[in-house]
């Protein structure tokens, strides 16, 4: 099966720094690894990386457009599911509007994931906004009582490429939050955003004081493995609901709009 794994960053399109290519070659390493042996997978940024995509939802509406904008390719191109691999869960309707094909997102997958693991968990975030939308997506998840209270390390986009110069440092301050997390009652860990997440996986960093950390974008990927499973076995998505998606011609309409 093929998999198309969206990020929310312009990954290798983002000249101004090195740091996007370092990514998704951590990615890709580490997904390669995880997935099953017939799994392809191929990473796909955006056009840009906007500014405080990571803290503002003015700027979260420009991700979503570009995240959307970059999928509708995914079945023209033969992929068999969209595994979305931004913390935020961009387009979380708009995409099962617009895709026949399944579309998982990391953060829901690994919440669920997490529940059949552990009896609580929590969510060592890179900034406080980070934090603050992944409690509001737990609730609409319905799993706001099996999260507890998180920690934040007070950075932004700016530092990843720095936690690869000095990665002690940041293994320490990673380290000091999880432990608080675990003092407020997380009997596992999950790490946003992805590139955070990619970097303690690069470190070797899988569990603090026996509490486990759970790689989420482990979890999105055996997720999009999962539903196409399902979906040849003909279990299909509902379209009822929340989920509804337009009729062929509405949906050809609106596709063209991101064009």
């Amino acid at each position: 099966m093929k998999i198309w794994l969206q990020s929310g960053s312009a990954l290798t399109a983002d000249t101004a720094t090195p740091y996007g290519q370092q990514y998704e070659a951590a990615v890709e390493r580490h997904m390669t690894a995880v997935a099953r042996p017939e799994t392809q997978l191929q990473t796909f940024g955006i056009g840009e990386t906007p500014y405080g995509k990571d803290r503002y939802r003015a700027s979260f509406h420009i991700v979503t457009s570009l995240m959307i904008k970059s999928v509708l390719r995914a079945e023209t191109k033969g992929f068999d599911a969209v595994a979305v691999i931004n913390t935020l869960d961009h387009g979380y309707y708009e995409m099962r509007e617009l895709l026949d094909i399944p579309v998982v997102f990391i953060t829901e997958s690994a919440m669920h994931l997490a529940c059949q693991l552990a009896p609580t968990f929590s969510f060592v975030t890179h900034n406080e906004a980070m934090q603050l939308h992944i409690g509001e997506m737990a609730k609409r998840y319905g799993l706001a009582d099996r999260m507890a209270a998180g920690t934040h390390l007070g950075l932004t986009y700016e530092n990843f490429p720095k936690m690869y110069d000095d990665p002690a440092t940041y293994v320490r301050l990673f380290t000091e939050a999880a432990r608080q997390a675990i003092a407020q009652g997380a009997a596992l860990l999950m790490v946003a955003g992805n590139p955070l997440n990619m970097f303690l996986i690069d470190q070797a960093v899988r569990d603090i004081d026996g509490v486990p950390i759970l790689d989420c974008c482990t979890a999105v990927v055996k997720a999009a493995e999962l539903m196409v499973d399902l979906r040849r076995l003909g279990i299909v998505r509902s379209t009822k609901g929340l989920f509804a998606a337009p009729p062929p011609d509405a949906k050809d309409k609106i596709r063209k709009l991101f064009c």
